[in-house]
């Protein structure tokens, strides 16, 4: 009795650990996406320019991605309950800022203590799950964690314009406090704090840190810049050039000691290598085209913050509704067939677009987003899962910490790319428009004919109103080049997927447990469960 009644609180207690996390997770999700709607708001209370304005998103960007690679380290040091609430309280005093922030420089400076208690939740929750449940069980549990992951950003633009329009933007900060109040109540009650592990006095990897966290800080900086600055800019250089020795520096330190910050050995496991490598392809084919979309449907079609947040809606109700079965079916019948079909979602998501137009019907735009809420909810559970299951339970903070990491640089990576393709497409579509373009058809002088007649009705002279037909023709031609450069950068985005889409037939497939016996100097420090 007494054992089945340990068990039932085992079981109970992994499912409490589970709502916990995804509380967390999904506040932090949320809030970094729902300050973007809400930067014009900003703009213009503060009276500040947009080069300035960028700083309360890159700044939370790259605090939130350099604090990761310590929370493994932490862990050691304090434990994950301890690190949990730690983190939940720090992004709650830094919200509570932020909604206060009497002018720009407070603001991103709050912006960046609330990144610093944000970036560890994240890679914490990942890492408390993965300890809690057995193998077997973990692609369930991820499902429903990652239903807090997506829906946050999913939610973040629809919500954060609703709150601006209504109460103002400080709200959009102030919404965190409840959700905030409820996450630290219940891990502070529920949480049991776990037996440190054996490599808890294990020292600081100073040197790996500095370094990581110079590759990280450049590499972001330059690529939220590059398109401002210009991708061979000084700027962009000195960027390129301290992110590779950032890097270069990394890898040398991490090569040559035994308690790095990163422990490169957990990519020795080609499952594990293989599921980074579609965590990253994931990030930058789902943020990119969560970035384009957006963009076009408001600066394209004339759709407003609020009504774009709508039409994207559905299909976060699709994946988080999804994710958890899709956990459940990756435990069963392991991770490739669900990853395969998940990388084909994504991929028709973003080759759908690519005849993409200014007419298409509210059904031709939410159709694509669907497939893509069924694609990213039957993805993002099992390769989670068996890249936690490829390595052992001490590695779990360190291995979150990672596809934490390479989703925060693939979603900026993929913002970087498509935006470049954007941008450099538009010259080249109006040029081609431009010399195909018979001014001597009928086709043509009749156009520019009937625009003429127009202005002239109005009241405007001959030489004028030449000119005002030539510019408005000019006009349709620059917009018809920026909706084949939009149809572009969606046609590249398929293309990436395809290299997710190769590997993902070398992941396990139908599950048969086996047993590994980790070894260290001959003496056995853990065996572990993992999917074949």
């Amino acid at each position: 009795m007494n054992t089945a009644n340990q068990e039932l609180n085992q079981n109970n207690y992994k499912w409490m650990v589970v709502a916990i996390v995804v509380i967390g997770t999904f506040m932090t999700a949320l809030n970094g996406s729902i300050v973007n709607v809400s930067l014009p708001a900003i703009m213009a209370d503060f009276g500040v320019n947009l080069d300035d304005i960028q700083w309360v998103v890159t700044g939370y960007m790259i605090a939130y991605a350099t604090l990761m690679p310590l929370t493994a380290w932490l862990r050691d040091k304090i434990g994950y309950k301890i690190l949990y609430i730690a983190s939940l309280t720090v992004f709650t005093i830094g919200s509570i800022l932020c909604a206060s922030a009497w002018n720009l420089p407070t603001l991103i400076g709050s912006r960046i203590i609330q990144a610093l208690g944000g970036g560890a939740i994240t890679p914490t929750g990942m890492a408390m799950i993965t300890e809690a449940f057995e193998p077997h069980e973990r692609g369930r549990a991820l499902g429903l964690w990652g239903v807090g992951v997506i829906l946050g950003p999913s939610i973040g633009p629809t919500l954060g314009g609703y709150l601006t329009n209504h109460f103002g933007w400080r709200s959009i900060f102030m919404v965190n406090l409840p959700v905030s109040v409820i996450a630290l109540i219940a891990a502070s009650l529920f949480l049991i704090k776990e037996i440190p592990h054996k490599s808890q006095h294990r020292q600081f990897d100073f040197w790996g840190f500095t370094f990581l966290s110079i590759f990280l800080i450049a590499l972001l900086l330059g690529l939220s810049k590059g398109e401002k600055e210009g991708w061979f800019s000084s700027y962009i250089i000195t960027c390129a050039v301290m992110s590779s020795l950032g890097f270069i520096g990394f890898i040398l330190v991490e090569s040559n000691t035994s308690y790095g910050i990163i422990n490169l050995h957990l990519f020795k496991s080609p499952v594990f290598s293989i599921c980074s490598i579609i965590f990253l392809v994931r990030s930058v084919v789902l943020f990119g085209g969560i970035f384009l979309l957006p963009l076009f449907l408001q600066q394209q079609m004339g759709y407003d913050e609020m009504q774009t947040g709508l039409i994207l809606l559905p299909s976060s109700i699709v994946m988080a509704f999804i994710m958890p079965f899709s956990g459940i079916l990756g435990d069963k019948i392991g991770a490739r067939l669900p990853t395969i079909f998940g990388l084909i979602g994504l991929w028709f998501f973003m080759y759908m677009y690519k005849n993409m137009d200014v007419t298409m019907s509210v059904y031709d735009i939410i159709f694509p987003t669907l497939i893509r809420g069924i694609g990213m909810g039957l993805l993002m559970a099992p390769v989670t899962a068996v890249a936690m299951n490829a390595v052992s339970k001490k590695d779990a903070g360190m291995a979150s910490s990672m596809l934490s990491i390479l989703m925060q640089v693939g979603g900026s990576l993929g913002i970087s790319i498509l935006s470049t393709v954007l941008s450099h497409r538009i010259p080249f579509h109006v040029s081609s428009i431009s010399s195909n373009i018979d001014s001597t058809s009928p086709a043509f002088t009749q156009a520019f004919h009937n625009l003429f007649i127009h202005a002239h009705a109005l009241g405007f002279p001959y030489a004028l109103s030449s000119q005002i037909a030539q510019g408005i023709l000019f006009k349709h031609i620059a917009q018809h080049a920026v909706v084949l450069s939009f149809q572009d950068s969606f046609l590249i985005g398929s293309f990436m997927v395809a290299v997710a889409f190769i590997l993902s037939f070398f992941l396990p497939g139908k599950s048969a447990m086996s047993r590994i016996t980790i070894k260290n100097e001959g003496e056995i420090i853990e065996e572990i469960t993992t999917i074949d």
